[in-house]
């Protein structure tokens, strides 16, 4: 089952590039949680949506923030329950149309097929540490 939660994440980036809340949804369960880190722009520290409505917010929120923004998974690792993805974002700020590119470490526990969790890290260490990882 662990690589099918492989292409669940990499079905989840794709929706997010394409702004598709709906399609977010059928891939996240629904009490999920997802925690962005603060990149710039609106995103705040210690930010959590929760919810299928949490993740339409969270959808919705990307164009408010931002005139462009892409996620592109550089690597994923299958560790069964969880999926870790290095991902680079590149994205142009609406207010400042300032670029920012990031590389940042997304950690997802999938249950039944769906996302139940995902958490961003800015950090590869602290990514490896919340796998059971840490070098």
């Amino acid at each position: 089952m662990s690589q099918e939660n492989v292409e669940v994440v990499r079905q989840l980036f794709d929706a997010f590039n394409r702004q598709d809340g709906n399609a977010m949804c059928d891939l996240w369960t629904v009490d999920a949680e997802w925690r962005p880190a603060y990149i710039g722009g609106g995103l705040l520290e210690g930010a959590a949506f929760r919810g299928h409505q949490g993740v339409i917010e969270f959808v919705e929120l990307q164009s408010e923030t931002w005139d462009s923004v892409v996620v592109e998974p550089v690597e994923m690792r299958d560790l069964g329950e969880q999926v870790l993805a290095e991902v680079r974002l590149r994205a142009v700020g609406r207010a400042s149309g300032a670029p920012v590119e990031r590389v940042t470490w997304n950690v997802f526990l999938l249950r039944d097929g769906r996302a139940a969790t995902g958490r961003v890290y800015r950090r590869r260490e602290e990514a490896l540490k919340a796998v059971g990882l840490a070098e």
